[in-house]
């Protein structure tokens, strides 16, 4: 999904050539042998790349290029797993140089130094384990004569202090931060080093005894704090594109490793239960990308600093957990060679430990993550917050993103009928005509439509905060097949059909829903038999369709059916055809699901005659035409609404039984609230695309994988939480707060099945992502 412009494509081809020249797995086993696990050669190469100036601006004598430029290096580096501290010893140390190199003639000539090699320089600023936060500085430094005393702390887990020529030492001079530099051999400067997973090191630095001279101060006052503060915040988003480039690596050996692994006289990556597995990785692998990435944008974007930190611990998060993960499942599925050092896939966990430790590991970051969220809510208040009291349906798109927010969240505050909040079974349109109409009225029924259509034409983004709103107000979702089948239509109708059916769904006139599923055609929809025979204008249907959502209260169906028969294709011969169900010959008969509803039904057709100019698209092709649609339903599928939805009754239990005051609660939360967080990022992502006129891939399948099982993780949540009433049919009520938790439960276990269950989903992203092989033996 990357995409990178001419100088971060040289970039990388550049960074990808030095490790053709000089791969790294080799060089880790051999450094790790030595006292100091540092190669001076292969980083003055990199030096002289002009990696460690990527961020320095051409006055100060660097190349003048940005945060992207950075990022792409350091994902590369991790996916060579390079054991040299580009992150630590270039991008921290240069990023806390640069602000201050302008005033400062020390900052300058240390930066000019660290740029072209000739110094390794580590920054000293964390003292206390679990404590990765300037604020929790205790080391002062004291005039002693003309010189300086540190005192009060060490400074801990510093990168590669065995090897570095000296340190760049935070600490506080009369309650003011300052910036010092010692360097390696001073008189009384004590280093303990440690050895880590990877055969790097870190180390501790004691100065009890050291003096240092006058010169030895680089800076001091608020600017160090900043300047520190900052290249802190940038090497957490470097270090979680190198712990992507990590996990990415891990999976690509995975599936060339189990690709080529015979067994049984098959590859084994063409096991089903072991494709399935690394398209787990992969959608880790995605995830950690999308978050990443998400957090550069905000790095240049956003103008709230809150924002961009909790973007940062966001990703870092997600970036950490990714890489441990992938690493371990991919020493599972090399078997025994996963255990052998001589398999470079160790290396590959080993690099996962010790980046996803450095500055704060996944739990560290979820819980500062979730202590902003409860400072700041999750959304804001449903009450209105300074947004304007009306705005036209046809500006709202032309809004600021957080402004449109307050906007939506007022309007919907006042007219969503209060006693439909959180309805606990799927409402059919007598159910919710009042709020149905209200939408329409007010132009916002239709988000994703263009305005030309009586739709709101919304961004990728706004979508997801409409669709976050509806959620976190108890919305019920209003019968939408109309709106999916709108969107169809444009991409594929004729003029009369748009013209006839779009104003009728805007008036709500017409309700919906979809024939697709036969009882031996599920997920295999390829396999479908109702048919439809030609009779001059007419179209003959006979056949069966089932689990048909809110079929009762349809009045038109979409549904594909077979108009003839292929040899070479099953795909081939099948029409998709828009029927009134109100014509002779059909019946509808009601399925009551899980929770006693009849939600789904049976639809027969016995000689029903739908007229030929009801075919979208072209006969015989209508599985192209179904295609389209059946990516976007994964999307829809994969929409975070479920989610907040889900997450929303979430907060109302936690409330309620004070679960946030938990440990343990706290931090499956917090994983729960990124998951939902990775996941709109990932949708806006693929909605941009769609926007944008591209035709979605296979790719899309994760989509729904991911969403629909975020949805069923809180779920299960929810029923946890709920403790002795976590089986109660009716709303659990504690302290006086309603959770419908069994309603939650039970509908989350249907989107993973509907649209083609999650495990066909995987095997479309194995075969069409991961070019699995298949289970044809090799000759």
């Amino acid at each position: 999904m990357t995409t990178f412009d001419e100088t971060q494509s040289m970039l990388r081809d550049s960074v990808q050539d030095f490790l053709k020249r000089k791969p790294a797995p080799a060089r880790v086993r051999r450094l790790r042998e030595q006292s100091v696990p540092f190669d001076r050669a292969v980083w003055q190469d990199m030096a002289e790349a002009g990696w460690l100036g990527v961020l320095v601006p051409e006055a100060l004598g660097g190349h003048g290029l940005g945060p992207a430029e950075a990022m792409v290096i350091a994902a590369e580096l991790g996916h060579g797993l390079v054991p040299e501290p580009f992150v630590a010893s270039g991008l921290l140390v240069v990023q806390a140089l640069v602000p201050l190199a302008p005033d400062c003639a020390r900052a300058r000539q240390l930066l000019e130094h660290v740029c072209a090699g000739r110094t390794l320089c580590a920054l000293a600023w964390q003292e206390a384990a679990g404590a990765p936060d300037l604020g929790a500085t205790q080391l002062l430094a004291q005039r002693q004569g003309d010189g300086w005393m540190l005192r009060g702390a060490q400074k801990r887990f510093v990168p590669l202090a065995g090897a570095a020529d000296g340190f760049l030492v935070y600490a506080l001079h009369e309650g003011a931060p300052a910036l010092f530099w010692i360097a390696s051999g001073t008189k009384g400067l004590s280093v303990l080093n440690t050895r880590t997973v990877d055969g790097t090191d870190f180390g501790a630095l004691d100065f009890a005894d050291a003096t240092l001279p006058a010169d030895a101060l680089v800076a001091a006052g608020d600017g160090v704090r900043s300047a520190v503060a900052q290249a802190i915040e940038l090497a957490r988003l470097a270090s979680a594109f190198e712990l992507v480039g990590v996990a990415e690596r891990a999976l690509k050996d995975t599936v060339a490793y189990t690709s080529q692994r015979i067994q049984f006289g098959k590859p084994i990556a063409s096991f089903q239960a072991l494709q399935h597995r690394m398209v787990d990785m992969w959608i880790q692998c995605q995830l950690a990308r999308a978050s990443a990435e998400n957090a550069l944008l905000d790095w240049d974007r956003a103008t709230d600093p809150a924002l961009r930190t909790q973007s940062l611990r966001a990703a870092r998060a997600r970036a950490g957990s990714a890489a441990l993960l992938v690493g371990k499942a991919a020493i599972h599925l090399h078997g025994g060679m996963g255990i052998a050092d001589e398999t470079d896939i160790g290396l590959c966990l080993k690099r996962a430990l010790t980046l996803s430790a450095w500055l704060g590991n996944p739990l560290w970051q979820r819980g500062q993550f979730l202590d902003a969220l409860q400072t700041t809510g999750r959304t804001r208040a449903a009450t209105g917050n300074g947004g304007p009291a009306t705005v036209d349906a046809a500006d709202v798109d032309d809004l600021p993103d957080d402004q449109f927010r307050h906007v939506l969240a007022d309007w919907i505050a006042a007219n969503y009928p209060p006693e439909k909040r959180f309805m606990k079974k799927r409402a059919y349109y007598a159910d919710i005509a009042d709020w149905y109409q209200a939408l329409s009225k007010k132009g916002w029924l239709a988000p994703s439509w263009p305005r030309s259509h009586g739709g709101m034409g919304l961004s990728p983004t706004k979508q997801v905060i409409y669709a976050e709103e509806m959620a976190r107000h108890g919305c019920a979702r209003i019968p939408d097949h109309g709106l999916a089948i709108g969107k169809l239509l444009l991409m594929h109708g004729t003029p009369e059909q748009i013209s006839h059916h779009l104003p009728r769904v805007l008036s709500g006139e017409t309700m919906w829903c979809q024939g697709y599923s036969e009882p031996n055609a599920g997920s295999d929809l390829a396999n479908l038999r109702t048919r439809a025979d030609r009779d001059g204008d007419d179209l003959v249907v006979n056949g069966q369709k089932i689990w048909t959502t809110l079929g009762p209260g349809a009045d038109w169906m979409f549904a594909l059916v077979r108009t003839s028969n292929s040899e070479s294709a099953k795909q081939r011969g099948i029409t998709f055809l828009l029927i009134d169900l109100k014509t002779p010959g059909v019946k509808v008969r009601p399925i009551v699901n899980l929770k006693g509803e009849g939600e789904f039904s049976e639809v027969f057709f016995d000689n029903v005659r739908v007229p030929v100019a009801n075919v979208v698209g072209r006969i015989d092709d209508g599985w192209n035409v179904a295609n389209s649609f059946l990516r976007e339903e994964r999307i829809f599928f994969g929409t975070p609404r479920q989610c907040e939805g889900a997450l929303a009754q979430l907060d109302r239990l936690a409330e309620a039984t004070h679960a946030l005051e938990q440990a343990d609660f706290r931090d499956r939360y917090a994983q729960l609230v990124l998951d939902v967080r990775d996941l709109k990022s990932a949708f806006e992502l693929f909605m941009g695309r769609l926007r944008g006129g591209e035709e979605l891939g296979p790719d899309v399948s994760y989509l729904k994988v991911w969403g629909t099982e975020t949805y069923q993780r809180i779920a299960d949540e929810l029923v946890q939480l709920a403790g002795d009433q976590g089986a109660q049919m009716d709303d659990v009520v504690i302290d006086g707060i309603a959770t419908d938790v069994m309603g939650q439960y039970l509908d989350s276990r249907m989107p993973a099945i509907f649209g083609g269950s999650n495990e066909i989903q995987r095997n479309i992203l194995a075969k069409q992502i991961l070019a699995l092989p298949s289970g044809n033996p090799r000759a």
